[in-house]
């Protein structure tokens, strides 16, 4: 075949052979039109004669339609053979067809470029999918086949094209604005508008358009606008997303704003977990453009900066990693090593700050390493000179993530080929010799950090002629050491510039040679901190050290108990803390619930962690410790079944690194197995409330396992609460096993409750392993039990009303869960009201009725929002999907469905048989209503949301569709009422 191009996406054209070709007469146009439509395929004689004559052909018809095809033969192969059969325009039984190939004619290319920009949109290349676009929208060259456009018989085909072109306009425009090209499609967008008003999805696109392009009031005036047409021309109003749209622009919704992209669908969150910057980096700009610029001009992957503790390690790296992750597409993650006593705590550190913590037992190198395989960000390891021996696990990362680069403050190098040392020196003194004049002072590096801190202790500190020898001398003594300059800056409290001066000369004068001779200057922090220490008297040094034994941020009444040689009041505890404050060693505030805090500084608290095992009492406090945390737990935990939840989960969560703390150290060593067999079976709810239940599984079994000869009355709980642990994690052999061992136990301790509720446990398992001839049978045996908690008849009631759902039988299913929902609001319980309303829901919407279900859902989310817990969050969402879906409200459908899967995929939450096949008929019916580049741009919007930004998306829905509504989704006041007052207990056991 020679060279050949027919254009008929406006203007018939051809070049044949390189050279264009004039079809003059307009049936020979109406013929090759009409075969070009059609490409490829036979089209009869009959059709070609109806499209030619309109049902008057001439006497012989068929010779006249001959002389047109032989002459467009001619025409579109002028390079055949006299007698050969043409190869382009070949003869059928009963017609002719046009063979061509898709670079040959612009409509096959139009449908080639639309197919590979759905490919390319669903494959995350979203600038490949626009451009694509694009590239199809350009082919028209204004109306298609306008030789056939008055032949009634072709009228469905082009209607059907025009509205394909319209679509990939509208494809296009949502496409461009993902990727913040909304300036350069407002025009195209007004035209586009004007021309099709019908185009809901064409208003939506130029609303959004002019907003990102600081356009509010006119994206205002396109919706009135669009309002007008749909109301004026069509008799309705226009739809929820065009009214939505609408009311986010008029709040100016930062939901709203342009995305960032790198031209690559952004299929997840960029990471940015860096701690707050409390106070501005000082002296230190030189030091940071240099190690930002190893990173951009040396293109190395790994920078330490090593330095002397005290030296601002962590500050510069903070700042730092601030402007790096500006250019790194997934931004940049930062993970505090200084509360880590061992090497192998290291990869489960990183997964906890990249939000992997829960992957069912996986080793959890792999799991980071999975994760930073195709993403380009910055890891910032802080705090890695007591851990130097877990190197392997940064020469892992780099090796299995090409786009990841590393950040690693430390003492000392790592030692690895890849490593760039960057070592920190102390802040740049002043000369004593010549003096500078205190203009010139000021804006030493040293001398301005001891200003500005002083100023928060001393608001008129000022330097001037009288004191600018001192402070000379003053920052020398200090050596410039950042975290030593804060701390003397503290004293100018109660000292003057001399008076701390003559204080340091004293106290450091035995010292030089002490330091001398250790690496990276190891002890200056050291000598820093045990000067502020020596200030303090020996009840207020007892009272420092043995802070140390807390992982977190204690309560005073916390400190009271544990800490000091006998119990001391709090009143007497606030006494010394006001001492230690004092000199800058911590702390004090109120939390949200009103209880008093001390907060101490890391390296500060080590220093305390340190001095408290140098203290005979070291292993008494710390026993204290954990039997303090126990009688917390069994105090606060038992009211997170009841209608105090609220405060207890706040509680828990506040003190959670201590319970950590309590429970590693009863399963180490010198622990206590009694104490962590009862710390199991008090926290394990609390665990399944927040969805963090790995680690704690691992634990758990591991105690469990090893306590076979505990009496049954203290094991039953643990056994209990372990089972459930599995369960979340899917590990059910496990949890069936676990939870047969807890029924027998709580049987010989002869606790009816405790073997009702594990009974129930059963009764779920069988269900959600499709065995629903056991889980009947065991739920309907709980019901008949005297002694089963309030909670557990709730619990089989549940598992009832599920199994009614997944046989079909609805009527059964909604008077089931109607009768879960009664039962359960009085318990004060949300979590359990929660799930009881979501099954509601669900059974409502099987039911037809939509709207109610939705309403449901939406209080059980307000359930969950006021507890403060994220556990089960997910699976309300995939139930609001479903109602979404079902209401024909596609897109939101699909976000929430992307965010919930990235949540159970992040933390390898599975999905039981039944719920797992609605979820993917609900997925499926999305797909097949939003289309390719629809649903692939919702889903990678949905995929990017944190589990929290997506509740806030489904409230801020709500209130759009409910105006007057208020929703408070503030966890500290929340609008929903509280329980009944006179509820009782709904503990199980």
């Amino acid at each position: 075949m020679g060279a050949l191009w027919i254009r008929a996406l406006g203007p018939l054209e051809v070049v044949a052979g390189g050279t264009p070709v004039a079809v003059r007469a307009a049936q020979q146009r109406i013929v090759l039109a009409c075969l070009a439509l059609r490409a490829n395929s036979v089209v009869t004689h009959d059709f070609l004669v109806e499209s030619l004559w309109s049902g008057n052909p001439p006497a012989k018809p068929g010779a006249q339609l001959q002389v047109y095809v032989a002459n467009l033969r001619n025409m579109l192969d002028p390079d055949r053979s006299k007698g050969a059969a043409s190869l382009r325009l070949a003869s059928r039984s009963g017609g002719y067809v046009l063979t061509i190939a898709e670079d040959e004619l612009d409509l096959l290319q139009f449908r080639e470029h639309i197919a590979a920009g759905e490919l390319a949109v669903q494959a995350g290349d979203l600038a490949g999918g626009a451009e694509s676009l694009r590239q199809a929208v350009e082919l028209f060259r204004g109306h298609a086949f306008p030789d056939l456009a008055d032949i009634e018989l072709f009228r469905p085909e082009l209607d059907e094209l025009e509205d394909r072109r319209l679509d990939a306009y509208q494809d296009l425009a949502e496409v461009e604005l993902a990727l913040g090209r909304h300036g350069t499609l407002v025009g195209e967008l007004q035209t586009l508008a004007a021309q099709h008003p019908y185009r809901e999805r064409l208003w939506a696109s130029l609303v959004l358009a002019l907003y990102r392009s600081d356009r509010q009031a006119d994206a205002l005036a396109a919706c009135r606008d669009a309002r007008q047409v749909f109301r004026e021309e069509l008799g309705i109003d226009p739809g929820s997303r065009l009214q939505l749209l609408e009311r986010s622009v008029l709040q100016q919704d930062a939901s709203l704003a342009a995305p960032t992209t790198n031209g690559h669908r952004r299929i997840r969150q960029r990471l940015d977990n860096l701690p707050a910057e409390l106070t501005p980096l000082v002296g230190r700009d030189a030091e940071l453009a240099e190690v930002c610029s190893l990173y951009r001009s040396e293109r190395c992957r790994l920078v330490t900066v090593t330095g002397a503790g005290g030296t601002g390690k962590t500050r510069l790296a903070l700042a730092a990693a601030a402007q790096l992750g500006e250019r790194l597409a997934d931004g940049v993650g930062w993970v505090n090593l200084a509360p880590l006593t061992q090497t192998q705590q290291v990869p489960a550190a990183i997964t906890a700050a990249l939000g992997l913590q829960d992957r069912a037992g996986e080793d959890p190198l792999k799991v980071a390493a999975r994760f930073l395989r195709s993403r380009r960000l910055l890891l910032v390891l802080d705090n890695f000179e007591h851990l130097e021996e877990a190197w392997p696990v940064v020469l892992d990362m780099l090796t299995a993530a090409p786009g990841l680069r590393i950040m690693s403050t430390s003492r000392r190098r790592l030692g690895l080929r890849a490593e760039y040392e960057y070592e920190l020196a102390p802040l740049a003194l002043p000369p004593f010799d010549p003096p500078l004049q205190p203009r010139v002072l000021r804006e030493v590096p040293a001398v301005k950090l001891l200003l500005a801190r002083g100023r928060a202790v001393r608001p008129h500190f000022e330097l001037d002629h009288g004191n600018a020898a001192v402070l000379t001398r003053l920052c020398h003594r200090l050596d410039g050491l950042p975290l030593a300059i804060e701390l003397a800056a503290a004293q100018l409290r109660d000292h003057s510039e001399t008076e701390l001066l003559d204080d340091l000369e004293v106290s450091l004068a035995a010292l030089p040679a002490a330091f001398r001779d250790l690496p990276d200057r190891q002890r200056t922090v050291t000598a820093t901190i045990e000067w502020s220490y020596q200030l303090l008297d020996e009840t207020e040094r007892q009272l420092f050290d043995q802070l140390g034994v807390f992982a977190a941020d204690p309560t005073v009444a916390a400190v009271s108990r544990i800490c000091g040689s006998t119990p001391a009041t709090e009143a007497e505890t606030e006494d010394l803390l006001t001492g230690l404050a004092h000199h800058s060693l911590l702390r004090r505030y109120t939390d949200p619930a009103g209880a008093k805090r001390v907060s101490m500084l890391h390296s500060i608290r080590e220093f305390a962690r340190d001095r408290l095992g140098s203290r005979g009492e070291g292993a008494a406090v710390r026993r204290q410790h954990a039997e303090y945390y126990l009688a917390l737990a069994e105090t606060v935990s038992p009211q997170l079944w009841e209608r105090g939840q609220v405060d207890a989960f706040r509680l828990l969560n506040a003190d959670a690194p201590d319970l950590r703390g309590a429970l590693l150290w009863a399963t180490g060593p010198d622990g206590s197995t009694d104490l962590a067999l009862r710390l199991i079976g008090q926290l394990w709810h609390f665990w399944e409330l927040t969805g963090d239940v790995a680690e704690q599984c691992e634990i758990a079994l591991k105690l469990v396992a090893g306590t076979p000869d505990a009496a049954p009355a203290l094991k039953a709980a643990a056994l209990s609460g372990t089972a459930t642990l599995c369960w979340i994690l899917g590990r059910n052999d496990e949890a069936s096993d676990l939870h047969n061992r807890a029924l027998q136990a709580f049987r010989r301790s002869g606790n009816e409750q405790g073997a009702a509720w594990s009974s129930m446990c059963l009764a779920t398992q069988a269900a959600q392993r499709d065995d629903s001839d056991t889980a009947q049978r065991l739920a309907g045996e709980v019901l008949s039990l005297p002694h089963a908690s309030p909670r557990t008849r709730v619990a089989a009631l549940i598992i009832l009303g599920l199994l009614a759902l997944y046989a079909g039988d609805i009527g059964r299913a909604l008077d089931l869960c109607r009768e879960c929902v009664e039962r359960a609001r009085p318990l004060g319980d949300r979590s359990l009201l929660g799930n009881t309303l979501v099954n509601l829901a669900d059974s409502t919407e099987q039911s037809g009725d939509y709207d109610t279900a939705e309403q449901l859902l939406y209080e059980a989310l307000g359930a969950a929002l006021e507890l403060g817990a994220q556990g089960h969050v997910e699976a309300f969402l995939e139930s609001i999907a479903g109602v979404y879906a079902a209401q024909h409200r596609v897109e939101e459908a699909i976000r929430l469905l992307a965010a919930a899967d990235a949540y159970r995929s992040d933390r390898g939450l599975p999905l039981y048989p039944a719920e797992q096949r609605r979820i993917e008929s609900i997925i499926t019916k999305a797909r097949a209503a939003a289309g390719p580049i629809r649903f692939g741009l919702a889903w990678a919007g949905g995929e990017s949301l944190t589990l929290t930004q997506v509740v806030h998306e489904v409230l801020h829905v709500r209130q759009a569709s409910n105006p007057g509504e208020f929703i408070n989704d503030d966890p500290v006041r929340p609008t929903f009422d509280r329980p009944n007052e006179s509820a009782v207990s709904a503990a199980p056991w």
